[in-house]
């Protein structure tokens, strides 16, 4: 040999040896990341931190809600971060699908083999086989191996086992299995788990929630329903204390023109039409519409009241002895005035600063709409008119508030939650125990060696498998 040699055949070992990183290595390794314990026990701690940002920080508020309690730097972090709208953000969705991907990759790595070798009965096992198990035992029977068999036969069926046997040459082999459901109840979480994120996303994605203020006797499209609704009746009950005891809307579907379906929806009684929910949420008073107002017409000069007069929304009165003829145009709970587009509008929905328009017509000629205020009487004149008018009261119109929804994926979502709790019972009350016996003839009868094996009870197993021992002991006695 040269002294060249022994590097040669070094060199070409040391390549053997080297592992390759072809694609089963890479799948392997993709494999065994996202079916970890540690990335499941990351995005439980992120989604629950995510859920308490989104229960802390009120979601899909207006800018100036967030400005007002946060201030305005703070409110444009919240934009960059998607701190308003946390479930709909990229980021939320991208953990969501990590753990769909974790779920499944764990399912699909360990099911299958746990699957098969929960239905594999192997019932000629060899003697060494059951002598190694962690619960064994070596029982000396009185009896025929045929007669000692059938009892154990009978005294595992007894106890819930399935159980199976085999002769051979050596003797009678038996196989017993309970509980195998108990193995499956932790890979059905697995599952289910992606199953209710799934629904999630399809009634994220593709579904809506809306809140309307509806007006009785209107009727309302609803574009994403591709139908209207007619608000028939709307109504509240009370108790004889005054207390309100429920409150109720009569609505009607309409589709394509035509009548379709009506019902009374209470609180907890909602309507249901192609898919979309419309719950019974709330009540109030309409902010821009009212019944009625009552008014005193008042001498401008004396400011002696000439008449007291109940005027229905939008309908004309007639008042022939003091020439006036007066419509009620207009309402707003909270007045307010835009100066640049030159318009009254409610400031907002409280009934803070009432205040009515008034289509005025006098004596053929004179014609205004002053706006005549509830807590401000005679704020404004009325030129060339010798009246003036007193907002006295009004009964606001009552509105009431659905709450409409369409989840395509809720079905899903109900689908994965009854599994989650199925599985959690399975695992929980359920464990899968296998026995395996080996009836031997010997020159005092037979020898049962017994073997058995449970995923988890260990304790409660030893207990059994104790009792169990002590029973074909008596077999034959």
């Amino acid at each position: 040999m040269d002294g060249k040699s022994p590097l040669v055949v070094e060199s070409q070992a040391s390549q053997r040896a080297a592992p390759g990183l072809g694609w089963s290595e890479i799948k392997a390794e993709l494999a065994g990341f996202f079916a970890s314990i540690k990335l499941a026990m990351f995005l439980f701690i992120i989604l629950a931190l995510t859920a308490t940002i989104g229960t802390v920080i009120q979601q899909g508020d207006r800018p100036e809600v967030y400005i007002e309690e946060y201030g305005e730097e703070t409110y444009r972090w919240f934009l960059r971060l998607g701190f308003t709208d946390v479930y709909h953000t990229w980021w939320f969705s991208s953990l969501l699908t990590l753990l769909c991907i974790n779920s499944l990759t764990c399912f699909y790595k360990r099911f299958p083999a746990i699957w098969r070798s929960m239905r594999q009965d192997k019932v000629g096992v060899a003697l060494p086989f059951i002598q190694g198990m962690k619960h064994t035992a070596e029982i000396p029977v009185a009896g025929s191996k045929e007669g000692v068999a059938e009892g154990i036969v009978q005294l595992l069926a007894e106890k819930g086992y399935r159980v199976l046997a085999k002769n051979d040459r050596q003797g009678v082999n038996l196989y017993a299995t309970k509980g195998i459901m108990g193995r499956v109840g932790a890979h059905m979480a697995h599952l289910s788990a992606t199953i209710i994120v799934l629904g999630g996303f399809i009634g994220s994605y593709w579904g809506f929630q809306e809140f309307g203020v509806c007006l009785e006797g209107e009727t309302y499209h609803i574009p994403k329903g591709q139908f209207d609704l007619r608000v028939d009746k709307f109504w509240i009950d009370y108790y004889e204390n005054g207390a309100v005891q429920s409150y109720n809307s009569t609505l009607t579907v309409i589709d394509e023109g035509r009548p379709v379906t009506t019902k009374t929806i209470t609180v907890n009684d909602p309507l249901v039409y192609n898919g979309v929910w419309f719950y019974q949420s709330s009540y109030g008073d309409a902010w821009d519409q009212v019944e009625m107002v009552r008014l005193n017409v008042m001498d401008k000069e004396t400011d002696a009241v000439l008449d007291t007069v109940d005027l229905e929304w939008q309908k004309e009165a007639d008042l022939r002895k003091l020439g006036l003829k007066l419509t009620v145009t207009d309402f707003v709970a909270d007045f307010g005035f835009n100066s640049i587009e030159k318009r009254v509008y409610s400031k907002t929905v409280e009934h803070a600063n009432p205040a009515i328009r008034l289509a005025l017509t006098e004596r053929q000629s004179l014609q205004a709409k002053p706006w005549i205020f509830y807590h401000y009487p005679g704020l404004f004149d009325i030129a060339g008119s010798k009246y003036r008018f007193e907002l006295v009261g009004y009964k606001p119109r009552k509105f009431t508030g659905l709450q409409i929804t369409k989840d395509p994926g809720v079905k899903m979502v109900w689908t994965g939650s009854t599994m989650i709790v199925v599985g959690i019972t399975l695992s929980s009350f359920i464990y899968h125990r296998r026995l395996w016996a080996k009836v031997i003839p010997s020159n005092a009868g037979v020898t049962v060696h017994l073997g058995g094996t449970t995923h988890k009870s260990e304790i409660d197993f030893q207990k059994e498998f104790r009792k169990m021992t002590e029973r074909i002991r008596t077999i034959n006695s």
